[in-house]
């Protein structure tokens, strides 16, 4: 077995497309489209069913790729432990994280890490938590900035806990029951019964956030259904509909800013969730790895 060829070949399950994968391994579709032939051919039997807009593996491909993806994770973890143990402090770190906070926290935490390890590069993805949990146990990336709340946790994933982060209903200023809020609601939090908000319409965040499972818990124990003005990905925009004085919405504690016109409350149950990362079980990190959870629970904790 030529090893760069398995690699390919695994690359193409995961990206379901000779073209994605070709351009996320930096080769023309048809190089590795005669890649891909060529192995068929030795091997007698197709590989993957060619489908109109996806790759889907046949059932030889399932079992050639069961020992594909061991092989690549034997050189990948081989490696690792190799440069770990000369200290060549060389490689790439593959990271998944939110487009907001988690890009936030990288473009802060980088300068400190680049100058202990100025020769480790970064391969990063940008995805919300469900589905960065499904690219660590598809080993696209190796960890991720990751969320979660109550026994919620996968049992494959490891997490490092980081830190705890309250769910924060904003409302208006101008919003009658502000009031209600009282001095330094940025800090204080004061719990207000959902239920006098259920004739308002709210901004939502998108349905497959983790911050919406626990939104929509909130709504059940209220015991009404919202109107929704719209939902969104963006957790910026969301904040930015209560800042404009258009309606409340929910969003994280990390976005509570003190000179924002804003009224900031917790609801009853009193929600919160852990910011973490998270890396599969049973998987090698390196030092550098290592120290780049370290900076980001510092900068979680606001010790950077």
């Amino acid at each position: 077995m030529d090893l760069r060829q398995i690699e390919y070949i695994v690359a193409i399950e995961q990206e379901q497309s000779i073209s994605k994968a070709a351009e996320k391994l930096y080769l023309t579709q048809s190089a590795l489209n005669q890649q891909l032939l060529r192995l068929e051919k030795e091997l007698g039997t197709p590989l993957f069913e060619r489908r109109k807009h996806s790759m889907i593996p046949t059932l030889a491909g399932r079992i050639y790729l069961a020992t594909a993806r061991r092989m690549v994770d034997m050189k990948r973890e081989t490696y690792k432990i190799i440069s770990d143990i000369t200290e060549e402090n060389a490689g790439e770190i593959s990271i998944a994280y939110t487009p907001e906070q988690g890009s936030l926290m990288f473009s802060c935490i980088y300068p400190y890490f680049r100058e202990k390890y100025p020769n480790i590069t970064f391969s990063i993805r940008e995805a919300r938590v469900k589905k960065m949990e499904q690219m660590i146990l598809q080993k696209e990336v190796t960890m991720a900035s990751l969320t979660y709340f109550g026994n919620q946790k996968n049992p494959f994933l490891e997490y490092v806990d980081m830190g705890e982060e309250l769910m924060v209903l904003g409302l208006p200023v101008s919003h009658p029951l502000a009031h209600l809020a009282g001095d330094d609601s940025f800090r204080t939090f004061p719990e207000i019964d959902l239920r006098l908000l259920r004739d308002d319409s709210f901004t939502l965040i998108s349905r497959e956030t983790r911050m919406r499972d626990m939104i929509d818990r909130a709504f059940e124990e209220a015991g009404f259904r919202p109107g929704i003005l719209f939902e969104s990905v963006s957790t910026r925009t969301v904040v930015n509909m209560v800042r404009q004085q258009i309606c409340p919405a929910f969003f994280p504690q990390s976005y509570v800013e003190s000179e924002a016109p804003i009224a900031y409350f917790s609801v009853r149950p009193r929600q919160t969730w852990m910011r973490c990362m998270a890396y599969l079980k049973g998987c090698y990190l390196t030092k550098p790895e290592k120290y780049y959870i370290e900076l980001a629970t510092r900068y979680v904790q606001g010790c950077l």
